[in-house]
């Protein structure tokens, strides 16, 4: 329930929201189910929601609770109020208890745009073409992307490697120290210093014991000891670059090398194109963004920033490294790299801020039918089921990115090359 509005100087308003005893209720009860296997009791059973609320405080599940309803209320709130929200809104909390909580939003609104022409503007459009360098590139790099593998009798570097191995100091095991079937890349340099050079020359089914010593900058029980691992090696596999020959072209599904080529080059000249229309595209944005008047809320560039941040921080996960062993890395702080990100936020902003003007100005708008066809269109390219998909595209952010690419469109199409 939306209580009260204020409206702030520079275009920014306070809504004072209450989340009411039923949906508050709801949602102690989805806390407590979610977390209650946590508690169990020494003779194996649940604790109930009152014993829980007795031995740990009767706010015990409310900051879940509260995390699951404030986006619902915020949305319904600024639904209500049909107002478009700039960045992240500042929340406060004002009262909470058993029948519900109050909660204060403030809110930076979308900033007034002026734009200036946007259609039949003109820019110089790149032509596409290959050159043999571009060729000679393109067919490097599908080689490169389709390694075949072999099993040499003795491992080498740049080999994976996938063995047993048990560590000892003074032959003593040590925590952490032993592993089955754990696969190596040597050359990595993932493990301890001269441990990856003397798996170099194995072969599978060999056993071997070699000795290494801890760096002196590692965990302090082993800090600079000498330890010897015994290690025994299973499999070995080669990654090499093909051949662009006839039997290599037919395990590709072509008809021999010459259709190989043709079809590569076709890939790049394709990717070539694309570069140039977008190259093209660009420019033309940029006049629109040069000819736009309007006053950015740094919350807005703020958001973006944090957007880019999650998305580098998930990246480095899934390729199985973390934000701080990166940041060591290149010798710079998250301050620093936010400082490094924030030209390019600013002008995805500026770019959001332009396409959603025109798509105001043309009044773009999508049908439930349109969006549910986009919706198919898309979950069959990511494997996933149109329900799936929206869990992590919502409706409202399909809608928003469509309405972006349309008012793109209308910029690009209604333009003139030269």
């Amino acid at each position: 329930m939306l209580l009260h509005r204020e409206n702030k100087e520079n275009r920014r308003v306070v809504l004072t929201i209450q989340v009411e005893k039923d949906a508050w209720e709801k949602a102690l009860n989805d806390a407590y189910e979610q977390s209650k296997a946590l508690f169990k009791k020494e003779d194996g059973s649940l604790p109930t929601r009152q014993e829980m609320e007795e031995k740990h405080g009767d706010d015990v599940f409310y900051q879940d609770a509260v995390n699951s309803t404030f986006p619902v209320a915020l949305v319904e709130a600024v639904r209500q109020e049909d107002i478009s929200v700039a960045g992240a809104p500042e929340l406060n909390v004002l009262s909470i208890g058993p029948e519900g909580y109050t909660f204060t939003a403030l809110i930076d609104l979308y900033p007034e745009v002026k734009l200036g022409q946007y259609k039949g503007l003109s820019a110089p459009r790149p032509t596409a073409e290959l050159s043999d360098d571009d060729v000679n590139a393109a067919v490097e790099e599908y080689l490169q992307n389709h390694l075949i593998e072999e099993h040499p009798e003795k491992a080498a570097m740049g080999d994976e490697v996938v063995l047993d191995f048990e560590g000892f100091v003074n032959g003593v095991p040590f925590d952490g120290g032993k592993a089955e079937e754990y696969p190596l890349l040597l050359g990595s340099g993932y493990f301890i210093p001269g441990f990856e050079e003397q798996v170099a020359g194995m072969a599978a089914g060999d056993e071997r014991d070699i000795a290494v010593t801890f760096p002196t900058q590692y965990a302090p029980e082993l800090a600079g000891k000498d330890a010897v691992f015994h290690i025994k090696v299973h499999k070995i596999t080669r990654r090499c670059k093909p051949t662009l020959d006839d039997a290599f072209a037919a395990a590709q599904g072509c008809a021999d090398a010459s259709a190989l080529r043709r079809s590569i080059m076709e890939q790049a000249m394709h990717a070539k194109q694309q570069e140039a229309a977008d190259a093209y595209a660009d420019a033309l944005i940029a006049q629109v963004i040069a000819g736009m008047e309007v006053d950015i809320p740094q919350r807005m560039v703020q958001c973006q920033l944090d957007g880019l941040m999650r998305d580098l921080e998930q990246q480095l996960l899934n390729q199985g490294a973390t934000m701080d062993a990166y940041l060591d890395m290149a010798g710079i702080t998250r301050e620093d790299l936010r400082k490094q990100a924030e030209p390019g936020a600013r002008a995805s902003v500026e770019f959001e801020l332009a396409m959603t003007e025109i798509a105001r100005l043309e009044d773009i708008r999508f049908t439930d039918a349109e969006l549910e066809e986009k919706y198919t269109q898309m979950s069959a390219l990511y494997g996933m089921t149109p329900d799936q998909l929206k869990q992590s595209l919502p409706v409202e952010r399909l809608t928003h990115d469509l309405r972006l690419a349309r008012a793109r469109a209308i910029v690009v199409d209604s333009a003139k090359p030269i």
